[in-house]
């Protein structure tokens, strides 16, 4: 059952609306496979996407992002929980169902090369989805949708002619994008995608990525692990942490006014450009490492690493509450216990 009160409920239009999304992988030990425990990749996780807006997802590594993002896209069945696509709910589709919903939804990951067959011209996979969909008929009408998607995405037309590995990692990642809106998607989940470029190719993938938002009225899901870009591309910004979401608000509120500790240490982390700021802020340094999620901690799952963790946080797990203008968090300290 989707509840009516929901984390970021405005009067914009959700395109997407999860609910108590937990992604649990079976851990079996043995030659017979028996179950020995879980590891909870995403527990429990709740927030809208707006439609033509952008959520980002921070956290460190094995936090949970791509875990949901693959959820979202339904590239992996959820262990549990509802993820609602314009008004269906993923779990209750079949596969034609499905089938027609891979066309609006479509996911751009970090490694563009591992995702173009290097045995196929730049042309030719750009041009698979179209033909796997019978989008377009005929091989002049898929060449005039393939130039012109790779137009869009600030390519000459004629490199559709060559193959993936002659191309640089900037340009790879454009050819990727390029092949995701040939479908032409109205929601695209886009995975580390600026993380193995350099900088200056990052701010062009990510100014691109914006402007094609804009022209096209796109709808992203934005993970990442560089704050600043996140906070640049995205509206709204959920911090993750062993599998669950710590905080939820806009953008400027949370790099702002950051509640969670779990923030406060993440942000108080990432550089910044002026170097006298930089050397003089106060640094939160957190000690020892994430712990597994085959066991993760009873109460907070942040209170093994918080330097503000107490009994309760110890015992009780905290609720995800509205601390007011639609600012999430979950944490006793935040909520006054």
């Amino acid at each position: 059952m989707i509840e009516t009160k929901n984390p970021f409920s405005t009067q914009l239009t959700n395109i997407m609306t999860v609910r108590d999304l937990k992604m649990h992988f079976p851990v079996t030990k043995g030659l017979l496979k028996h179950p020995v425990g879980a590891v909870k990749a995403v527990d429990g996780v709740s927030f809208d996407i707006k439609r033509g807006q952008t959520l980002g997802l921070v956290g460190e590594s094995g936090s949970g992002k791509s875990t949901i993002g693959n959820c979202l896209i339904h590239r992996i069945q959820p262990t549990s929980g509802d993820i609602v696509f314009e008004g269906t709910n993923l779990k209750n589709i079949d596969k034609k169902t499905m089938r027609l919903m891979r066309r609006t939804v479509q996911m751009i990951t970090q490694d563009p090369f591992a995702s173009l067959d290097p045995r196929f011209t730049v042309g030719e996979c750009i041009a698979e989805g179209l033909r796997i969909h019978h989008l377009i008929d005929g091989k002049k009408a898929i060449s005039e949708r393939v130039r012109e998607m790779l137009d869009m995405v600030g390519l000459r037309p004629e490199v559709a002619d060559r193959y993936p590995h002659e191309f640089s990692g900037g340009q790879r990642q454009r050819i990727s994008i390029a092949r995701s809106l040939a479908l032409q998607p109205s929601f695209i989940v886009c995975d580390e995608i600026v993380s193995a470029l350099d900088v200056s190719i990052q701010a062009q993938i990510v100014n691109l990525m914006m402007k094609l938002q804009q022209d096209l009225g796109l709808t992203y899901v934005f993970i990442g692990h560089d704050l600043s870009v996140v906070r640049y591309i995205s509206q709204n910004v959920a911090v993750l942490y062993l599998g669950k979401i710590m905080e939820l608000t806009s953008s400027d509120e949370l790099y702002d006014h950051p509640l969670h500790p779990y923030t406060q240490a993440l942000i108080s982390a990432a550089p910044i450009p002026n170097p006298k700021v930089d050397r003089a802020r106060e640094r939160i340094l957190l000690k020892g490492e994430i712990p597994s999620p085959l066991n993760p901690p009873k109460g907070c799952n942040f209170c093994t690493r918080c330097p503000y963790a107490t009994d309760l946080c110890r015992e009780v797990e905290p609720e995800f509450v509205d601390e007011g203008n639609d600012h999430w968090v979950a944490c006793h300290r935040v909520s006054g216990k």
